[in-house]
Parts: C-alpha cells; sequence; structure tokens
C-alpha cells in the first residue's frame, strides 16, 4: 500500500504526529489532514501549476481528492435526503424512490471514506525485491566470461559544471560514447531516431540560473551533442525529440530549457507527446499502438490500468523509431530509487490521452500507480514494450531529493557539481552505473531487479558483467540523500575495497596465472597487460587464475591485476618487469620431456653466458614445490630429472634469469 506521509510537507507531519499521540479520533484527523491538503493545493497549485509535481503535492493529492469526494458526498446526502422527504410528502414515490437511492449512495460514499486509510499507514513496508544474481553463471565454462556490457564514464576538468562551453560538453558525449562502443552499430542511414531527454518539470523558481546544468532537467546541449553524431550517420534519415513533462505541458519545458530548432537544428523536429497521441482516453485513437506481453513477462496489474486489460497503449510516433537513445539526467528518486535511461522512457513515453491526469493535466500519477510496489512493476512492463538502444546520462550535474526536489531545500543544496558523460548500450547497465556513482545499491530498485533477466537482453545489475571504461566510480561517487524511506534504505556506505594477497605471475607462451587469496567481498578480477586492459573477466573460484595474452601484446612486461567487489571498490596489485621475449633472454627454457609423463620428466636449459640462475616448480595454487637450483651456473646446457613421489596434476617450472622468468606447464598422470 502507498503511504505518502513522508512526502508531506514538514508541518503536516507533525500536525498528524501531534494528534495522533494525544489519540484524536481518526475523524477529526481525517477531516484536519483533508481541509490542510486542499488549502495547501489551492494555495500552491493554482498560482503556479508546475508545483503540481512536487512530491509534497503529490502527497497530499489523494488526501485532498478524498476530502473533497467525502465533503460532496456529505451535502449531496444532505440535499438528497430534503429532496426525498418533500417528494414522500407530495405523493411523488418514483421520484422519492430516486432520491432516497442517491441518498443511500451518498452515505455509503461518505463512510468508505471515513476514515482515510493513509492516516495509520504503516511507513516501513517497502518490501525489496529478491535478487537472483546466479542466472548468468549457468553453463558458463569456467571461471571467465568475456560477455559483459561496457559503461563509459567521462568527467571534464573544469572545477564547475556552470563554466562548461558547448565545445567541451560534446567532447565529453563523443568520448564517452565512443568508449561505450560507439553508435555506428546502433543507427543506419535513414533511420528514425528518437531522443528522449528528461524534462519532468520547471524549477520551482524557473530563473535563467536553472536553463542549463541544473540537474533537474536534461541540459540541452547534450541533446545537441547526442544529435550531431547521430546525424553525421544518418544524413538522410529523420531525427526527433520526444519529451512528456509532469506538471506542465511540455512546451513550457521546452521553452524554459531552450530546446528550439534554432538551438538544434540537428533534429528534424521536437514533439511534446500530448500533441501526437490522440484524443484523450480514446483507446482506439490511429495515433496509439497496443502493446501485449506475455501474462508469464506482465507484472503491473491490470485492474490498475485505465483500461482494465492487458494491453499497454504506446504513442505510434515514439513506436515507430528504429532507434531510441534515452538521455536522463543522473539523479535519485523518492519512489524508483534511481532515476535513469530506463525510468525516463517507461514513465515519459506513456500517452497522456490515457495514462494523462485529464485532458489539460498531463501529469501520469492518477492513472499510473504510483505506490513504490506499482510503479517498480509498470517501469518493468512499459520498458519491455520498447527498450531503447543507446542511453547517454547528462551527468554534469548531478541532483538528489529526485524527481523534482523537495520544497525545503534549495536547488543549489540538491545539486552535485559531478561534470559527468555516462554512455552504454544497455540501459540497465548504464542505470546501475549511475546507482552506484550516487552511492545507491542497484538491487534496492525493484524494477532493476524485475528487468535483470538475461532473457529480456537489457543489461543487468550485476557488478561483475559490467566493465567501467574510463573514470572508476570511486573517484567521482556520492552520496545522494532522499528523504523518502525507499531512496534512503538504497544508499550504501562500504567503501573499503577488497582484501587481495596475489603470487608472483606464472608466465608462459599466451597465459598468464595467478593464485589469490582474498576476502569473501572479492567479486570479480580484470588483468590490464602492458597498458592493455584483456576482454576476459574472472567471476568465480578466485584461487587460481588463468589469462590469455593475444600475440599484439607480447612480450608480457608490465601487469596490474584489479580487483572488484560489487560496489566497484577495487584493489591493484602491479607487477612491472616481468621478463623479455623468450628470443632476447640469455637463457633457454625447454619444455620439459615427457609431457604429460607419469613418473619422471626431464628438464633441461641453456645459458648463452655464466649467470646467476633461480629454477623451481609449483603448484597449481602457486606454492613453490621444490627448488632445484639457486646458484650461478656457468655457459651451456644443464639437466635434471624431477617427478618422482608427486600427485597427479599440472605443474609450473620456471626459470628465473637477470629479473625476467620463463615458466612451461608440466603435466603429470
Amino acid at each position: 500500500m502507498y503511504n505518502p506521509l513522508p512526502y508531506l510537507p514538514e508541518k503536516f507531519q507533525k500536525i498528524i504526529q501531534t494528534l495522533k499521540k494525544k489519540e484524536v479520533h481518526s475523524k477529526i484527523i481525517f477531516f484536519t489532514l483533508g481541509l490542510l491538503s486542499t488549502l495547501w493545493f489551492l494555495f500552491r497549485v493554482i498560482p503556479k501549476p508546475s508545483r503540481a509535481a512536487y512530491p509534497c503535492m503529490q502527497a497530499t493529492a489523494p488526501y485532498m481528492a478524498g476530502f473533497v469526494l467525502w465533503l460532496s458526498s456529505l451535502f449531496s446526502s444532505a440535499f438528497f435526503l430534503v429532496k426525498f422527504r418533500r417528494s414522500l410528502h407530495t405523493h411523488k414515490y418514483l421520484y422519492a424512490a430516486l432520491f432516497f437511492l442517491l441518498f443511500a449512495s451518498g452515505i455509503f460514499i461518505n463512510a468508505s471514506l471515513f476514515p482515510n486509510k493513509y492516516i495509520f499507514a504503516n511507513t516501513s513496508n517497502y518490501q525489496k525485491a529478491e535478487w537472483n544474481n546466479t542466472q548468468r553463471m549457468i553453463g558458463l565454462k569456467g571461471n571467465m566470461t568475456t560477455n559483459f556490457d561496457e559503461v563509459a564514464i567521462v568527467k571534464s576538468t573544469e572545477e564547475n559544471a556552470s563554466d562548461l562551453l558547448f565545445n567541451e560538453i560534446e567532447a565529453m558525449v563523443r568520448e564517452a560514447v565512443e568508449m561505450a562502443g560507439g553508435i555506428h552499430g546502433v543507427i543506419n542511414n535513414g533511420d528514425y531516431v528518437v531522443l528522449k531527454p528528461n524534462l519532468v518539470t520547471l524549477p520551482p523558481t524557473p530563473t535563467p540560473d536553472y536553463v542549463e546544468v541544473s540537474g533537474m532537467a536534461t541540459d540541452w546541449r547534450v541533446v545537441k551533442a547526442v544529435a550531431k553524431m547521430v546525424r553525421e550517420i544518418n544524413p538522410d534519415g529523420k531525427i526527433y525529440i520526444i519529451e512528456s513533462s509532469a506538471a506542465t505541458t511540455t512546451w513550457e519545458t521546452f521553452n524554459y530549457y531552450n530546446y528550439s530548432l534554432e538551438n538544434i537544428p540537428e533534429v528534424d523536429l521536437i514533439v511534446a507527446l500530448e500533441d501526437t497521441c490522440g484524443a484523450y482516453e480514446n483507446y482506439n485513437d490511429p495515433l496509439l499502438d497496443k502493446i501485449f506481453l506475455e501474462d508469464t513477462i506482465r507484472l503491473y496489474p491490470d485492474e490498475e490500468k485505465p483500461n482494465l486489460s492487458p494491453e499497454f497503449y504506446i504513442a505510434k510516433i515514439y513506436n515507430d523509431a528504429d532507434v531510441v537513445i534515452s538521455i536522463p539526467v543522473l539523479k535519485n528518486h523518492q519512489d524508483a530509487v534511481i532515476t535513469g535511461g530506463v525510468k525516463n522512457v517507461a514513465i515519459g513515453m506513456a500517452p497522456t490521452s490515457i495514462y494523462g491526469m485529464s485532458e489539460t493535466l498531463f501529469g501520469k500519477w492518477t492513472k499510473i500507480d504510483h505506490s513504490w510496489e506499482n510503479l517498480n512493476k509498470w517501469l518493468h512492463d512499459f520498458y519491455l514494450c520498447k527498450p531503447v538502444d543507446f542511453v547517454v546520462v547528462d551527468g554534469l550535474q548531478g541532483f538528489d531529493h529526485g524527481p523534482v526536489g523537495v520544497d525545503e531545500l534549495t536547488m543549489e543544496e540538491m545539486q552535485h557539481n559531478m561534470r559527468l558523460i555516462i554512455a552504454g548500450k544497455q540501459a540497465l547497465s548504464v542505470d546501475a552505473v549511475c546507482g552506484n556513482i550516487m552511492s545507491l545499491d542497484p538491487s534496492f530498485a525493484n524494477y532493476m531487479v524485475y528487468l535483470d533477466k538475461e532473457e529480456y537482453e537489457v543489461g543487468t545489475i550485476d557488478a561483475r558483467f559490467i566493465r567501467i571504461n574510463g573514470v572508476k566510480i570511486p573517484e567521482v561517487r556520492e552520496v545522494f540523500p532522499h528523504i523518502t524511506e525507499v531512496a534512503t534504505n538504497a544508499i550504501y556506505n562500504d567503501y573499503t575495497p577488497p582484501a587481495i594477497e596475489v603470487s608472483f605471475p606464472i608466465i608462459q607462451d599466451h597465459t598468464i596465472a595467478f593464485n589469490l587469496q582474498s576476502d569473501e567481498d572479492l567479486n570479480k578480477v580484470e588483468l590490464e597487460v602492458n597498458g592493455v586492459l584483456l576482454d576476459q573477466v574472472c567471476i568465480a573460484d578466485f584461487a587460481s587464475i588463468t589469462f590469455e595474452v593475444e600475440d599484439e601484446l607480447l612480450p608480457i612486461k608490465d601487469v596490474k591485476l584489479i580487483g572488484y567487489d560489487k560496489f566497484y571498490n577495487q584493489t591493484e596489485k602491479t607487477f612491472e618487469n616481468l621478463g623479455y621475449n623468450e628470443l632476447e633472454m640469455p637463457a633457454k627454457l625447454k619444455q620439459n620431456f615427457p609431457n604429460p609423463f607419469s613418473e619422471t620428466t626431464n628438464i633441461s636449459f641453456t645459458l648463452e653466458k655464466p649467470n646467476l640462475v633461480r629454477l623451481y616448480i609449483t603448484d597449481a595454487q602457486g606454492k613453490t614445490l621444490e627448488t632445484l637450483i639457486d646458484a650461478k651456473l656457468k655457459t651451456g646446457n644443464h639437466q635434471y630429472q624431477w617427478g618422482s613421489n608427486i600427485q597427479s596434476g599440472i605443474y609450473f617450472l620456471s626459470l628465473e634469469i637477470e629479473g625476467a622468468q620463463i615458466t612451461k606447464k608440466m603435466i603429470k598422470q
């Protein structure tokens, strides 16, 4: 059950708590709260309709609606009672029966609304969805994977987001998009491309100070930079910007935030969704498409939909797009926890003609249940109706207490001077990274847990299958607070990197192996060879790890092993000057013979000149079993025999000379 109490103005909450402590009857509390809510709504929203999107106004709406309906039923019941008595007195029995029926209906409505169920609602009934973080491990061969999503984070060197110029923003967007894999494989020339910014509403005080880098809405310059990149690939196709604001008309937000064809000539059209999704509550309007999700996928209750049936409605102008690029801002959310590439379209692109409050009020919080439980189910369902193809997050200015802030704080108090652009192909993975940047655990965002299914192919919240390119999360992470319990519970304070002990790397031909000891926080391990990050990630069984190295990275000289926990806290272990190409070394270590061997095997190596040599054997865990020689030897060939009284298994023969190392793999049968 949705509990709006936490979002009410602080003074309202204090009044309610005082009345409850004094054990005042619930009817008096209902009357007091309903009257206050109605007066508050009239005082705040009538002069400035954009305030209807504020959390406190959304919270007062059910109290006000219940109070107005209760008051209307009370007066109408009294009116019909008088009419009933007069009809009886004048012997108009048919009219009397009708008025009595209307009177009884009014009494029933009055009684059902009194007291309001929200007054004594439990504020701690949020239930975190269970996350299955083992599904991607099924069928995995070994402990390595090359299947991961790439998410890029780029940070400006400017000290303040407000100082950023368009050419700097464009350079950041281009760098982030390319580091995330680029859009050349996403867009083809001739495609119809939709760019979806997040322009939820106007700031509380819509002065020129918040037109750009407000944090509340997507900066038009980020959208322009994306549009330029799209147009370069797609000179003959259509590019539309489509948005649907919550409290004001979308054109009011477009105009305030400088969204115009003059500023963004790369696009063909800027579209307010309410102008292109048909007549209000016309379910058969030709401007709409119906989308059906399988019963096994659909989560949002059909009885909560305005159509009371399984289908979802989507505007054709959006549904017909070949490519959708979601361009949200970096902010948290009072009920959904994280606002990002998913939520930006899953609420924003719901057609106002079906899901809007009325023909003139386009907010969707009455037609789409915004309680934390059903809102998360809606986000899951509607997003799957049309997943996006790429995400570019405007993180220039972060924003807490989202989506629209709270009255008690100024815009500046809710802003975070992040100077970031985040990008990726899989929206769920990008949103998970954004959550961690805000110190929010994505597993507390139920819609993200619901969407994290491999068969959906929309990304993951599992850090093991997400690679960060560019700036690392610990370098930019901040805490984004909120007044709501749901969002607050998601904040984590675990910034301690995993503890790792690593053996000296064992290099053989195209492989490099490590033996690790770590704490239970270790979540994945990556390896950088000669400054290049390998396309392999170890995600399990960390005790023994072997990476394959491509020819172009040989010889292996410098290695950096990076271990992460689930919050991207990282520990690095570096090994430098590991060795030379074997052809350049002053020694030649031959492969043992026979190999595999059953009893003993012969080992031989040749020195080009007298040298200090260490020849030793380790097991698969990196433990040194025997040192065959550790002395200065003369030039020439040297031979040894080894293998008696050992168990079957894999062993490594290593020759160290002049700070370099050669390793061969041996197998005892």
